[in-house]
């Protein structure tokens, strides 16, 4: 007898470890909005076959404004999306895979050194890049340009650049196809870097959508 409530009360602890496992990826919802719900069912579905295997992935919380580094369902690292923008979020229900990570800003080597260079580090991140991924999806990270006007007309003139991109391709092939959809993403300068730093070829991203 004594036997059996042992093994009840451990299997009683390992139920409650795994349903609070399983609620710390829950993300927040607002219980009186159905939409806010079925977004909130639908990331945790797809969260739950991302944490099974042993990978490390990106979760994008557009509603608490958040990039989440995640393995496993627990949180690694945190980044606040100081401010964000968006097309065509509703085609965004299925988890991307990054194509490839963020050019390096590699150093020159110097030949004519003595000692040993250092290797590269989190400094020579790019500050301001773009991921895309498959299926098509397109994110284009910048950093905070507060108080440094030469960085603001370089990355608006990035987001320029990624128009023009898509209207010569109408021009070229004269087929009006709808852009993939795309996000613009700003963070401080330093979670900018340090985001590049983390993402690797193949890595899942998973974004959770506001709704209306």
């Amino acid at each position: 007898m004594t036997f059996l409530c042992a093994t009840f009360s451990v299997l009683l602890s390992l139920i409650s470890v795994s349903w609070a496992a399983e609620s710390e990826v829950i993300p927040p919802g607002d219980l009186a909005d159905s939409a806010s719900l079925q977004e909130a069912t639908r990331v945790l579905e797809e969260e739950i076959k991302l944490a099974a295997k042993p990978q490390t992935y990106v979760f994008i919380d557009l509603v608490t404004n958040a990039i989440l580094i995640k393995g496993r369902g627990v949180e690694l690292h945190r980044i606040p999306i100081e401010r964000w923008s968006g097309s065509d979020l509703s085609r965004l229900a299925a988890p991307r895979r990054l194509r490839e990570r963020p050019q390096v800003n590699r150093r020159k080597i110097d030949h004519t050194a003595v000692t040993e260079q250092d290797p590269i580090s989190l400094v020579d991140m790019p500050t301001t890049f773009t991921l895309k991924f498959a299926p098509l999806l397109t994110i284009l990270v910048l950093s905070n340009t507060d108080g440094n006007p030469w960085q603001w007309t370089l990355q608006q003139g990035r987001v320029w650049w990624s128009r023009l991109t898509a209207w010569g391709q109408i021009l070229r092939t004269g087929v009006m196809s709808p852009p993939p959809p795309s996000l613009n993403l700003t963070v401080s300068l330093d979670h900018a870097q340090s985001l590049a730093w983390t993402v690797t070829e193949g890595m899942p991203f998973l974004i959770r959508r506001p709704t209306p």
